[in-house]
């Protein structure tokens, strides 16, 4: 039988790869700018543990957004250690 599919001709496997990395890098870059907009509104001479976790929480953050561009770059060693930095900033912000 006939293939009955209609619409647009199935992306190859290189543009697929090149649209998710591109996915990926738009994702950091809307994580990191939440974080400097959360960032601005902290007070930023407090020092209390809240505030401390808080700060962990967006390092946390900060460094998936850093995870997703070594994997766009296909960087496996360098999101390997952001993921392990942000499992670690996860895991002081939990107390």
């Amino acid at each position: 039988m006939a293939n009955d599919r209609t619409g647009p001709e199935p992306r190859t496997a290189r543009e697929r790869l090149r649209l998710l990395r591109e996915d990926f890098l738009d994702r950091a870059d809307v994580i990191d700018g939440g974080v400097r907009a959360l960032l601005a509104q902290l007070d930023l001479t407090r020092t209390d543990t809240d505030h401390d976790r808080v700060i962990d929480a967006l390092m946390g953050v900060s460094r998936a957004a850093d995870a997703l561009r070594a994997l766009a770059r296909n960087d496996l060693a360098g999101a390997d250690e952001a993921m392990n930095s942000m499992a670690y900033y996860a895991e002081r912000a939990r107390g």
